[in-house]
């Protein structure tokens, strides 16, 4: 049984997963306290752990300062939320973009041709951009309360038309009107109601509930998910990742919707 580091700030979360085990026995999940992110990642390979999962935001960029060695997405990013020890060190990750992507293609949602717009910026925005930019989407729009903020999330992959605005910027409006895929980050953005319909695709990380937006959404007959919705994805992803090896989704699903 491999061992695997917890590192999050929701105390809802670390709870549930006292009383999660891994039916198969292939790992077991050990929160750690709060404490010197340091510390933590010597001790990985001088305790026998594989890995460890950063899901506290305001730690992401020291574990990914600390590791040995960075992925393409966590140098992209300068953060990381995966570390997995490996023979030659520690090696960071960050995967919540491409579980993401997971969840939206295990529900058949196509990118071809789609416009996706990103409420909020900040490393997950990046993260998502740069996702969405690789499953081919048409255009990608951030919205933000700063424009350069917005602009920094712009993905170095080429295909994309990107727009960068701020909520207030009269075109933002015009880009969700147009939009087949909102990803909400930021818990102060809105989408007027009379732009949500059934053609819509709308994930909302800013609300774990179903916030108000989703509540219209569903109604309405779109399809939509919420933060733990993302979250299980992530933590499969991320554990198969350390583990070298799938280790399935419906479990921590059923854990994730249950928090």
């Amino acid at each position: 049984m491999h061992l695997v580091a917890l590192v999050s700030d929701d105390a809802t979360l670390k709870h549930a997963l006292r009383d999660f085990h891994d039916e198969a026995g292939r790992f077991m999940l050990h929160a750690v306290p709060d404490g010197s992110m340091s510390e933590l990642v010597r001790a990985l390979p001088r305790l026998d752990f594989a890995g460890a999962l950063v899901l506290d935001d305001a730690r992401q960029a020291e574990a990914k300062a600390l590791a040995n060695r960075a992925s393409l997405d966590a140098d992209d990013l300068g953060v990381a939320d995966t570390l997995t020890v490996t023979p030659a060190g520690i090696m960071a990750d960050h995967t919540f973009g491409r579980a993401l992507s997971a969840m939206l293609t295990a529900r058949r949602w196509h990118a071809a041709g789609a416009h996706a717009v990103v409420l909020g910026a900040g490393p997950e925005a990046r993260a998502v951009v740069r996702e969405l930019a690789r499953l081919g989407v048409a255009s990608l729009s951030v919205l933000a309360q700063d424009r350069v903020v917005a602009e920094r999330t712009r993905p170095q992959a080429a295909g994309a038309t990107f727009y960068a605005r701020t909520y207030l910027d009269p075109l933002g409006n015009t880009l969700l009107e147009r939009a087949d895929l909102v990803v909400r980050l930021d818990e102060d953005a809105r989408v007027p109601e009379e732009l949500i319909g059934p053609h819509l695709t709308i994930i909302d990380l800013a609300d774990p509930r179903v916030s108000p937006l989703r509540s219209r959404a569903i109604a309405l007959g779109a399809l939509t998910f919420n933060r733990r919705d993302v979250e299980a994805h992530h933590f499969e992803l991320a554990l198969s990742q350390i583990l070298g090896g799938g280790i399935g989704l419906e479990p921590i699903l059923t854990l994730f919707h249950g928090l």
